[in-house]
């Protein structure tokens, strides 16, 4: 078997999880808790003293039951309870592997910027630079530095970095393209794969006469698939990409995206279909910096064909090149509330199309050069073929665990454990948790599912202080045979709280995990779920002058 555990393993009992809105909450203020034990490190010898200015040393978090060989993993900016502390648990219960906690240096003038009162050793869990790798590593005489592993975005050019310094047992080397959305496209166009047309452009009248080559003319067309996109060339997401329909609209979208903002999920994304349209996501999003460079500006942004389709995500382990696909999501995006991309949805998928796209992903991986760790990719399934959003070099950045332990039956992150550490003799890991490792050689390419599995987005359409919430509606949901579990957000819950309208992942009201393995059950509750939303939320409009 690929391992031991039983599908309903992840749940407090055998029946669907009931955990209340507050109770959820209560839970996950208890995870943060933890992520920040974890930063603080393992062994208080290595803490600084007050007294004493920060220096860049390794925090060491030792497992319980350590492995017989010495081997470590480096996280980077591991501050989420079900992404990057998970892992670290995962590693060290099952490995017996102990973990190095880092700060990327974005996150280092992050919390330099917030001064809390544990600045020091936060400081002190710093990236070390050439001149204090030699002190950084003495600490950890006689361990295999095995991988860096990075949970931001604003880290992954630093864990590359890292990795080469340390000159840890796996890495992928440095390769700006894997960040750069414009050198990403380019490179895989180069290893013969089929992309969209893009261009990058430094002035307005050069996006401009590229919109006029792929079909754009001064008036708005009424064909929704005549258009163009503009990004910017770093960025996260569909954070600042602009669907455009007119020339205006392309000037008025270069002016934004000159200075954006990088940011995570559909966060500022706008569908610019006139003048009044784009003048309100300049204001929007006008004054930014590159995301995770706070001092880079945009020089330039680029400027692509709009690709007609549906939109995948596929979540892959590489080991040393051969890539295992995780899961394959499908996206659910809708416009709501004057915005053109926002998720009701990320679901699980098993369709006919899975070989084409599993394949198509492979090779892009292939052409960055990705041999080891964890990608999220996104493409969009065109009627010509695949074509490539981005790549990132990290984990999905939603609590899929339960999702994809109840459907598929393992993974991502226990995947990534197996892939660095499986190749070892069994022997030398605690013998008390080898049902629970996952054997490399025996998992798929591509995952099967067993049941079928969605993250709902709460999506709210209320504005203003909050009169009324829908209790009814909510234990409707709660009770639905599919949901697993749910969350609304604590400014949803009060009377009285001012709220604002779902636009982007940001400001989401909330979440549902869906599980059940009936699809037309599952499709009904999927389906009245989100009709119900709505209603879940009534709300006051407040006016300038008070009343």
């Amino acid at each position: 078997a690929i391992c031991s555990i039983s599908a309903n393993a992840w749940r407090l009992d055998n029946t669907a999880v009931r955990t209340s809105w507050g109770q959820q909450q209560q839970q996950q203020q208890h995870q943060l808790r933890v992520t920040f034990q974890l930063r603080g490190g393992a062994d208080s010898n290595n803490q600084a003293d007050d007294d004493v200015p920060p220096v860049v040393v390794p925090l060491i978090d030792r497992p319980r039951v350590m492995a017989k060989k010495k081997k470590a993993l480096i996280l980077l900016d591991a501050f989420c309870p079900y992404h990057g502390i998970f892992l670290a648990n995962r590693a060290k219960i099952l490995y017996g592997v102990t973990i190095i906690p880092v700060l990327s240096d974005y996150m280092k003038g992050y919390f330099t910027l917030q001064q809390p009162e544990d600045l020091d050793r936060l400081l002190s869990m710093c990236m070390p630079s050439e001149d204090e790798k030699e002190h950084w590593c003495r600490p950890l005489k006689g361990y295999e530095l095995v991988a860096v592993v990075c949970e931001s975005d604003s880290g992954l050019a630093d864990a590359e970095r890292l990795g080469i310094l340390l000159n840890t047992t796996y890495a992928n080397g440095f390769n700006e393209a894997r960040r750069n959305k414009y050198m990403m496209i380019e490179q895989v166009q180069e290893a013969g794969m089929k992309v969209v047309k893009q261009r990058l452009c430094e002035s307005v009248d050069g996006a401009c006469n590229f919109a006029k080559e792929l079909g754009i003319d001064s008036s708005q067309s009424d064909d929704d698939d005549v258009c163009v996109v503009v990004k910017p060339v770093r960025g996260v997401g569909s954070e600042d990409v602009f669907l455009c329909k007119d020339i205006d609209s392309v000037k008025s979208a270069f002016e934004v995206v000159v200075k954006p903002v990088r940011g995570v999920g559909s966060e500022d994304v706008f569908l610019c279909k006139d003048i009044d349209s784009v003048k309100s996501a300049f204001e929007n999003i006008h004054g930014g910096t590159v995301f995770g460079s706070p001092k880079e500006k945009h020089q330039a942004v680029l400027v692509q064909e709009f690709a007609v389709g549906q939109e995948f995500a596929l979540d892959v382990v590489s080991k040393n090149g051969e890539h295992k696909v995780a899961a394959v999501w499908i996206y659910d995006k809708r416009p709501a509330n004057g915005a053109s991309f926002v998720y009701y949805a990320t679901k699980l998928y098993d369709g006919p199309h899975m070989e084409e796209i599993c394949k198509y992903v492979r090779k892009s991986l292939d052409a960055l050069d990705v041999r080891w760790g964890i990608t999220h990719t996104e493409i969009i399934l065109t009627a010509d073929g695949p074509r490539l959003v981005e790549i990132n070099c990290r984990q999905h950045n939603m609590d899929f665990i339960p999702l994809t332990m109840e459907c598929i039956g393992y993974n991502i992150f226990d995947m990534l454990l197996a892939a660095y550490f499986g190749g070892e003799d069994p022997y030398i890991y605690p013998a008390e948790t080898e049902g629970e490792r996952l054997n490399w050689d025996l998992l798929p390419l591509n995952p099967l599912k067993r049941m079928n599995g969605a993250m709902i987005h709460i999506v709210n359409y209320a504005n203003g202080t909050l009169t009324h919430l829908n209790e009814e509606a909510l234990m409707e949901i709660q009770n639905m045979q599919s949901v697993m579990n749910m969350e609304i957000y604590p400014p949803f819950l009060h009377v009285g709280n001012k709220i604002l309208p779902t636009v982007d992942i940001r400001t989401d009201a909330g979440w549902v995990q869906m599980v059940n393995p009936g699809r037309e059950e599952f499709q009904k509750d999927y389906d009245r779920i989100i009709e119900l939303m709505p209603t879940l939320f009534k709300s006051k409009m407040i006016h300038s002058n008070g009343a």
